[in-house]
């Protein structure tokens, strides 16, 4: 359908499915004349999940007014150019222009509020740690957020890796036990660990939990301290550093180094497991 009828005056607005192209998005598009400014990384986002088959028709309609103004749907249609594929819409037209108002006045659904309907445990940690991990395995170390996985990214990464339950786990007990560390950064960390070395990764966790069979020096006890510095004193700390902490006592640990302090600058280059 490369145009679309507009309903009489007076008439119920009318809704299709339509296999939009990207010739027809653009095309549409040059309708798009009272909307709000672009959001690349949305953009990006839905275009990664249009190329890679994992977008649903869902019922969120492309909507057009009653005289031919796009009203709601640019970022999706963007996406389609972008991904090059056609992707299937239900699009609504006859709408009066000041229903634009009303349109995506909610709050968007989370991967929090995906896993959490699906009767997930833990979904939000779970949604969390599958975000830095994601992050992570894009070469991300910093988690600066430039590109961030949607829900289908972060459930095809939990079925490429059904381990990461186990890691979310971990994440939760260790938070029940010493609450100074974010579950999503020990989640990652103990993922990222894991596939180095498992057995040294469960003994390195329990001690982060508990504190346990540390003597002066042992790197686990500086981790434990800095992070506790930290928080009596009040210091904004990002989630990069606290994985940097992590990586830090790891690998003297690994290396069998004793380590009496840990630190991290902000500026400094992520350090990475060994």
């Amino acid at each position: 359908m490369s145009t679309l009828s507009v309903p009489a005056s007076g008439d119920v607005p009318q809704v299709e499915i339509i296999a939009v192209t990207p010739e027809l998005a653009a095309k549409w598009l040059k309708q798009n004349t009272r909307n709000r400014h672009l959001r690349k990384r949305a953009i990006g986002d839905y275009a990664r999940d249009m190329a890679a088959g994992k977008w649903r028709l869902n019922g969120e309609a492309i909507k057009f007014a009653a005289d031919g103004t796009l009203l709601d749907g640019q970022h999706r249609l963007h996406a389609v150019i972008e991904s090059g594929v056609a992707i299937p819409f239900m699009v609504v037209t006859g709408l009066a222009n000041e229903t634009q108002e009303t349109m995506d006045a909610g709050r968007k659904r989370s991967a929090a509020d995906a896993f959490g309907l699906r009767g997930e445990v833990n979904a939000t940690v779970l949604a969390s740690v599958l975000k830095r991990i994601w992050m992570w395995k894009q070469g991300d170390l910093k988690f600066s957020g430039n590109a961030t996985p949607t829900t289908a990214e972060c459930t095809e990464l939990l079925k490429r890796h059904p381990e990461i339950y186990r890691s979310v786990e971990i994440a939760v007990r260790t938070h029940q036990a010493f609450r100074y560390l974010p579950q999503s950064v020990v989640g990652t960390a103990h993922h990222v660990f894991s596939a180095i070395d498992a057995d040294a990764t469960v003994w390195f966790f329990a001690r982060v939990g508990d504190g346990a069979e540390l003597s002066s020096g042992h790197p686990i006890l500086a981790l434990r301290s800095r992070v506790m510095t930290d928080r009596a004193e009040h210091r904004r700390t990002p989630d990069f550093q606290y994985m940097a902490y992590l990586i830090r006592a790891w690998n003297a640990l690994r290396a069998d180094r004793p380590l009496a302090r840990i630190q991290q600058a902000a500026d400094a280059p992520m350090p990475l497991p060994k």
